[in-house]
C-alpha cells in the first residue's frame, strides 16, 4: 500500500493541476470578453468588423476579468494606417496595457488629389507666358514637385525660366517675371554718342546681365565703349564718357552774367567730354576762349565779367 507520504504529494499535485485548470480557463474567459469589446469598438471605430486583428492571444499578455475595457488610439477611418498601437484600460482593475493592430488586408489611404498647371505645348525658356498656355490636372500629393502652381492669374505677366513640355509641371521656379532692358536696335560703333533713338525698351526675364541698363535716363552724354550689335542688352560695361564736343566742329557757346545772356557760334579747337574744360575759337573776331562742355556741342564760359 502507499505511504502516506506519497499519497499527501498525489493529492498536493492533484489540487495544483486543478488550480492551473481553473486559472487557464479564468484568463481564457477574460481574453475572450477582450476579443469580443475590441472587435465591437473596432467595427464602431473603422466602420465594418475584422479590419484589424489585435495581438490579444499573446501570452506575456496577462488579460484581467473586467466587465468593461476602454481603448483609445489617434487612428481613424479617414486616416487608416496599415499596423498602430491601441491603449487598453480596466479601470476597475487598474490594468493598462498597449496591444498591437494590424490590418487584415492591405489599406489605400484616399488622400485629395493637387490641381497642378501642365503646358499645352512647348513653351521656350524666355517666352512670355499667360494662364492660357496651361492646362489643369490633379495628381495624388506624392507626385507633386514641391512649389507647384495651381493658378496662374490671367492679368500676370510671367515670362518662362526654362524650357517646358505639355506633362511637365509648373512650379514658382519655373515662373520669372518680366524686367525692363535697353535692346540696341542698330549697329554702334565704338565711340558713337548714344541717344534714345539708338534703343527699344523692351521687357526680358532671361540672361539678363547684372549691370543692364533700365532706363534712357542712364544714357545720357555717354558713348558706346566697344561695338554693339542690334538685340544686345545694354550693359554698364558697353559705356564710356562720351565725347561731346569733337575738334574742328561748330560749338554752341553761351556767355553768361548777372543781367545778360549771349550765345554765339565757336569753333572747337580740342575735342571735350562732359564737364572738361576747352578752348575754342570765336572765327570772326578770332578771339581764343575757354569754356566748359556742357552738352553734345554745347559749352559755357568760364566767367563773364
Amino acid at each position: 500500500m502507499p505511504s502516506l507520504q506519497t499519497m499527501a504529494l498525489s493529492f498536493a499535485a492533484l489540487v495544483l493541476s486543478t488550480s492551473s485548470l481553473a486559472n487557464a480557463i479564468e484568463t481564457s474567459s477574460a481574453v475572450k470578453n477582450l476579443d469580443l469589446q475590441i472587435g465591437n469598438w473596432s467595427q464602431e471605430r473603422f466602420g465594418q468588423n475584422h479590419t484589424y486583428k489585435f495581438s490579444t492571444q499573446d501570452r506575456r499578455l496577462q488579460v484581467p476579468s473586467c466587465q468593461t475595457f476602454t481603448f483609445s488610439t489617434n487612428v481613424s477611418l479617414a486616416e487608416p494606417k496599415s499596423a498602430f498601437m491601441v491603449n487598453v484600460q480596466c479601470v476597475e482593475a487598474g490594468w493598462s496595457r498597449y496591444i498591437r493592430a494590424k490590418a487584415t488586408k492591405q489599406v489605400v489611404v484616399e488622400a485629395a488629389l493637387v490641381h497642378v498647371l501642365t503646358p499645352i505645348a512647348v513653351i521656350e525658356a524666355g517666352e512670355e507666358i499667360t494662364a492660357k498656355d496651361f492646362s489643369v490636372a490633379q495628381l495624388p500629393p506624392h507626385r507633386t514637385p514641391q512649389g507647384s502652381i495651381a493658378t496662374l492669374g490671367k492679368s500676370a505677366k510671367w515670362f518662362s525660366a526654362r524650357r517646358m513640355r505639355p506633362g511637365y509641371i509648373v512650379t514658382a521656379k519655373d515662373l520669372l517675371k518680366p524686367k525692363k532692358v535697353l535692346v540696341v536696335n542698330k549697329a554702334l560703333p565704338a565711340g558713337t554718342l548714344l541717344t534714345k533713338q539708338d534703343f527699344d525698351a523692351t521687357e526680358r526675364a532671361v540672361n539678363i546681365p547684372r549691370d543692364a541698363i533700365t532706363s534712357m535716363e542712364n544714357i545720357a552724354n555717354l558713348a558706346a565703349s566697344k561695338l554693339l550689335h542690334p538685340g544686345d542688352i545694354l550693359r554698364r560695361r558697353d559705356l564710356t564718357k562720351g565725347k561731346l564736343i569733337k575738334r574742328g566742329e561748330k560749338v554752341a557757346l553761351l556767355s553768361q552774367g548777372f543781367s545778360f545772356a549771349i550765345s554765339s557760334e565757336v569753333v572747337a579747337l580740342e575735342d571735350g567730354f562732359l564737364g572738361e574744360q576747352v578752348r575754342l575759337l570765336n572765327p570772326e573776331s578770332q578771339r581764343r576762349v575757354s569754356a566748359i562742355v556742357t552738352g553734345a556741342s554745347k559749352a559755357k564760359t568760364l566767367s563773364t565779367k
